[in-house]
């Protein structure tokens, strides 16, 4: 018999967004931390306006204060409600604490409410750069989504190719800056005088930016510039088709991790609402659409009917 979930249990489910029974109280705290999170970014925004914050500053003062509390008492109950957290690797109540407050997740929940701590700590010292740490509450939404957990990952798994790819795009800067200073710097001393100089250039060239503030003017220079804008269109490409190949292969292993489950639960044909839960539950971790989970759940459904002829007992 299946015991009845404890308070501790079903608030981790809402804070997750993954309750069943407090589906609604789920969905409205998610929508509220995004409002949150959308204002925050907005108030940054607006306070960096002379005018708005000349004749709204204290309206915006109280308004990051109330989201200091809402962040700081989120944070808390995300530390408590952590023991719900069912992992392999930490097995007791605090070890799981710990390992929310040190996850991403964990330190960007941290991240929302760090700078005021930090000007209430240091009251004297001239913080005011801190303010615009706040904008990275717009992290916080990572809490819905394993979007920025995927890139890091996919980064993460193809990191030796990743990283000589990143090693040739230094060593293209690096060249590049070294020729054109030794083919301009006495043409434009101003400009390409020094190579951190020619580096910046350099940059600005393979990344095909091109701002227009320093081009050659010596027919070496010209070469120098085309050769460099050449290899920045090979390196970048590079990049990103390592990135963009690793993702796409994230999403399909996802995509077979969720069909693999669900094979599992259906293995008698049948789909009843506890395997609905289940599925949903699949679905929301592994970044499913909708439709293309109804999909794989239809496609599960029909092979198990044409194998198990219908009338058949299971």
């Amino acid at each position: 018999m299946q015991s009845t979930p404890t308070f501790r249990q079903r608030l981790f489910l809402i804070l997750e967004f993954q309750s069943h029974k407090d589906r609604k109280a789920a969905w409205v705290f998610s929508w509220l931390l995004t409002l949150m999170v959308l204002s925050n970014v907005l108030a940054v925004i607006l306070e960096s306006v002379p005018s708005i914050e000349t004749a709204y500053g204290q309206y915006l003062t109280l308004f990051d204060t109330f989201s200091v509390v809402f962040f700081s008492a989120e944070y808390l109950l995300r530390i408590w409600t952590a023991v719900e957290r069912k992992t392999q690797f930490h097995s007791s109540g605090n070890r799981r604490r710990w390992a929310y407050v040190l996850s991403f997740h964990g330190l960007v929940d941290l991240l929302a409410i760090l700078p005021f701590l930090l000007q209430t700590m240091f009251p004297g010292l001239d913080l005011r750069f801190l303010r615009v740490i706040r904008i990275m509450r717009i992290l916080k939404l990572s809490h819905y989504t394993t979007a920025l957990e995927d890139l890091l990952a996919s980064i993460y798994t193809e990191r030796d190719a990743f990283i000589s790819a990143l090693y040739l795009l230094a060593l293209s800067i690096l060249i590049t800056s070294c020729l054109m200073y030794f083919a301009e710097h006495a043409l434009q001393p101003d400009k390409l005088g020094t190579i951190p100089d020619a580096m910046w250039w350099s940059i600005v060239t393979i990344t095909t930016v091109g701002y227009g503030d320093v081009t050659p003017l010596s027919p070496w220079g010209k070469v120098i510039g085309a050769f460099t804008a050449m290899s920045g269109v090979f390196t970048l490409a590079l990049l990103t088709g390592i990135v963009a190949s690793s993702f796409a292969s994230r999403v399909r292993t996802h995509e077979l991790e969720f069909t693999t489950e669900v094979e599992e639960l259906l293995k008698d044909g049948l789909i009843d609402e506890k395997e609905k839960r289940t599925i949903e539950h699949l679905r929301r971790e592994f970044s499913i659409t909708e439709d293309h989970a109804r999909a794989i759940v239809r496609q599960i459904l029909e092979e198990r009917s044409v194998i198990r002829p219908r009338g058949s007992k299971p």
